[in-house]
């Protein structure tokens, strides 16, 4: 931008590629605009996949001077969805770090919610809205950005670095990165080491580390259903469905393990959504259904979970004379967790620390995020992004010196060992 004054010849290597980040900031927004006004809701959401948007980066990458673009595509019933990968050589062969972003964004949903179109960036003062501008084109500006900045200055990465900026992490991955892990193998290396830019928070003080296990379940009651007035001719299910949520509690006690890099640091098993039952007040139920949420530490057995849950299920079975039943809706097992200790993690908090003067700890969260599918594969990896996370919801936003920080923090991790500052 006009006015700002360029950094002397002698600089360090962050110093110049931190001044021409600034020196950019219309250009970061602008990026994020165009990303924007290119609809990539998923085709399972009703959209039409990522094959524009990701039609664009790639040109936009390839006129700004970055390497050849590989373009793997995996395709959903005839619906492209394409994955692109950007590789760098570093001084350090033998190391890589990946930064992996996501194409997709989830509907609008509610478009009388939305002060304006969601697909058209709106600018607030130094807040951007517009759907998809937070999860994930945060990410895929501040790391391509960031490496802009290097390739600009002419300053060669600490290390190999790739770019991956992939699809369908919105629901599931299933042709996105596991597509890539399953298909192209050969794309990385065992050594490799991953930064995801897809979470975090107000101070960027959270470096995501480890997830809990992803158990929902669906809970039934079944009973008689009989004129309000003689409930003793019924079974009432809704009685028993209450009474097997109270007993649940029970939960907590039994599996009581605590681990203070989560917050919280225990499981959590929450009764959540009600199904609807009878419509009228004059009839006794003869079905109550529930759901429930458990986000379980890792190394809490999921089957001593549900092996629980049925023992009380058959303790009111009892009690009530009805027939209960649980059926797992979703459920997804921890993987193991990035060790605080790997390199890669001491890197975020070391260049969180030199962008944004916070100390990031390495935490774990009862959310799911992409970057389970990667542990799982034995790949040390760190979500961290400084957000507020708006992601998926109406008027969605990112701060412009949030794109900056974060693009900093990135550049400094690709270049590797901090020369201080003189």
């Amino acid at each position: 931008m006009a006015g700002r004054k360029k950094p002397p010849a002698d600089a360090t290597p962050f110093v110049r590629a931190a001044a021409w980040i600034e020196a950019h900031q219309d250009d970061l927004v602008a990026l994020e605009a165009e990303l924007t006004r290119r609809n990539a809701v998923g085709p399972g959401s009703g959209g039409p996949g990522e094959a524009e948007k990701a039609g664009f980066l790639e040109a936009w990458l390839a006129a700004n001077g970055f390497p050849p673009v590989t373009r793997l595509t995996a395709s959903e019933n005839g619906v492209p969805r394409p994955n692109l990968v950007v590789t760098v050589p570093g001084r350090d062969r033998t190391r890589r770090i990946w930064f992996m972003s996501h194409l997709d964004v989830v509907p609008p949903g509610d478009l009388a919610l939305w002060k304006s179109d969601p697909f058209v960036m709106r600018k607030e003062g130094e807040k951007l809205v517009g759907r998809g501008v937070e999860d994930n084109q945060q990410g895929i500006v501040c790391t391509a950005f960031a490496l802009k900045a290097l390739l600009a200055n002419g300053v060669e990465p600490g290390c190999d670095v790739g770019l991956l900026f992939v699809a369908d992490e919105e629901s599931g991955s299933a042709y996105g990165i596991r597509w890539l892990l399953d298909n192209h193998p050969e794309l990385f290396r065992p050594e490799d080491e991953f930064v995801v830019p897809d979470a975090g928070n107000e101070d960027g003080s959270l470096a995501e580390v480890a997830e809990k296990t992803i158990l929902w379940l669906k809970v039934r009651t079944v009973g008689k259903q009989v004129h309000a007035s003689t409930p003793h001719l019924g079974k009432n299910a809704f009685v028993a469905g209450a009474s097997l949520v109270v007993k649940l509690r029970a939960l907590y006690e039994q599996f009581d393990r605590r681990d203070p890099i989560f917050d919280p640091p225990m499981s959590t098993f929450e009764p959540t959504r009600r199904e609807a039952n009878v419509a009228n007040i004059n009839t006794i139920p003869g079905e109550d259904v529930f759901y429930v949420d458990c986000r379980v530490l890792p190394g809490i057995p999921v089957e001593a979970v549900l092996a629980h849950v049925r023992g009380i299920c058959v303790d009111v079975e009892r009690a009530h004379r009805v027939v209960c039943s649980v059926d797992v809706v979703q459920r997804e097992d921890a993987a193991p967790a990035t060790p605080a200790s790997a390199r890669v993690v001491r890197d975020v908090v070391k260049s969180v620390r030199r962008v944004y003067g916070v100390d990031a700890k390495a935490r774990g969260i009862g959310g799911g995020t992409v970057a389970g599918n990667l542990r799982k594969a034995g790949y040390p990896v760190v979500v961290w992004s400084r957000m507020d996370e708006t992601a998926h919801q109406p008027n969605e936003y990112v701060w412009i010196p949030n794109l900056i920080g974060d693009a900093k923090v990135f550049a400094d991790m690709m270049i590797g060992e901090i020369v201080e500052d003189t």
